[in-house]
């Protein structure tokens, strides 16, 4: 089977797996932009998963829990799905679908991985922050403007204290403003 048909497969089997953990009561209850953000959440994980590192369900653990979330999630998130309620809603959306696959028999560690989800239910839920990702934005558009080689480490670093002494209140804001 070629990648665009495994593709296509695990898009099939994602979509049925979200018609039955979307009509669970604890999700059925939610508003349809909070449905929509559990889908995402689960499509992005399993995609990551099955397609980007070829792990098929039974072989999930938390050392590849922990990758996903923490190297790749947000990665594959588009711009406009980078919100501080998806964020929120990860745990939520990670637990159901681990109970899911492990009530269907499709995974045998779903507590363990829902320990797991508890565990770093706080970490999962400030893996980004809207404040930061403004500030990286208008950083590396001004130093793009400015011509400075984003390879280069040492000219990032010196645009980077130039843009900061110049524009103090960018910084003082990105620690202050509080969630």
């Amino acid at each position: 089977m070629n990648k665009d048909e495994e593709v296509q497969q695990v898009g099939e089997m994602i979509d049925r797996w979200l018609d039955a953990i979307d009509s669970q009561p604890e999700i059925a209850g939610k508003s349809q932009s909070e449905v929509d953000e559990i889908d995402t959440i689960i499509d992005s994980f399993v995609e990551i998963a099955i397609v980007g590192l070829n792990k098929q369900p039974a072989s999930w653990d938390v050392d590849l829990l922990a990758d996903v979330m923490f190297s790749r999630f947000t990665l594959l998130l588009d711009g406009d799905e980078k919100t501080d309620s998806l964020f929120q809603l990860i745990p939520f959306a990670l637990t159901h679908l681990f109970s899911y696959l492990d009530h269907e028999g499709i995974i045998k560690n779903g507590s363990q991985l829902n320990q797991w989800v508890k565990d770093n239910s706080k970490a999962l839920r400030s893996m980004y922050d809207s404040n930061f990702d403004a500030f990286y934005s208008r950083l590396v558009r001004a130093m793009k403007d400015a011509d400075v080689d984003l390879e280069d480490k040492s000219a990032v670093d010196s645009f980077t204290k130039k843009y900061l002494s110049q524009h103090p209140q960018d910084g003082i804001d990105l620690y202050s403003k509080k969630k």
